[in-house]
């Protein structure tokens, strides 16, 4: 493909249900990337929608599952199997939000975080080789022929997105959006809570319940992500924002496809 062709494709994968959880993860992750590349072609990246079937699993911790209900396993494997599939695309990278569950002082006990390395990671290249062992036993049936060893599955393209405790912790570093809804919606109710903010965003991700704690509640995370988000004074907090955009900036093959994306029309 040639550079002015260039795209990549990102899917989005979340855990939070509410009716705008993946617009809000999008949007966070297109300003996540401008601090990797600055000035990536965001025109070229293709925010890929996950299937029905996969979002199910990913919804109600069933992805963390242990395997003991058949329906939950079958639900874990259909998933685990939808990203094998992607990260094995060119050019494709799968987002992984989950919310830390702690505050960040506490970030070393996140359950979240455990299991994803246990039931995620680390399970992925076993639901890949027996797939393909699967596929190589029908086709020696029919044929006398080796196969080909099982691809390889570039596992730094799963791209972990975690906040500290919830995503609120880093909306809510939108203190002049938060304190314009505040106002439109709520008559100012905690326009000085979140205005004392902008002199303390370090203390947002220690917080054991951010969206329980405004009365702006969950109800505008999306407004929050997509209008003014400060995305650099969300990273120089250097807690979880930061540790997921350097998770993704330490990703070599996204650093240049995304590279790849920018100064064309």
């Amino acid at each position: 493909m040639s550079q002015e062709g260039a795209r990549l494709s990102i899917v989005i994968l979340t855990e939070d249900s509410g009716e705008d959880g993946r617009a809000t993860v999008e949007a966070l992750v297109g300003r996540m990337l401008d601090l990797v590349v600055p000035g990536y072609g965001r025109h070229r990246v293709d925010f890929l929608p996950s299937e029905p079937r996969e979002e199910e699993a990913m919804r109600g911790n069933v992805w963390k599952t242990d395997g003991r209900n058949p329906r939950e396993h079958e639900r874990r494997i259909r998933l685990l199997r939808y990203i094998a599939r992607k990260l094995l695309l060119p050019d494709t990278f799968v987002v992984f939000h989950v919310d830390g569950d702690r505050p960040w002082a506490e970030r070393n006990a996140s359950e979240n975080i455990a299991k994803f390395e246990r039931r995620v990671l680390t399970q992925l290249p076993h639901v890949v080789e027996r797939a393909h062992a699967n596929v190589s036993r029908a086709r020696l049936r029919s044929k006398d022929a080796l196969e080909p060893p099982a691809p390889a599955l570039p596992l730094e393209h799963l791209l972990l997105v975690c906040p500290f405790r919830s995503i609120e912790a880093w909306l809510y570093q939108n203190v002049r959006r938060a304190s314009e809804i505040c106002r439109r919606e709520h008559g100012g109710r905690h326009v000085g809570d979140i205005e004392a903010w902008d002199g303390m965003r370090e203390k947002l991700d220690e917080l054991p319940a951010p969206d329980q704690s405004l009365c702006l509640k969950k109800s505008y995370n999306l407004e929050l992500a997509s209008h003014g988000f400060p995305a650099q004074l969300a990273y120089d907090v250097r807690k979880s924002f930061a540790e997921s955009v350097d998770r993704m900036g330490r990703c070599g093959a996204l650093r240049d496809a995304l590279e790849r994306t920018r100064g064309w029309g």
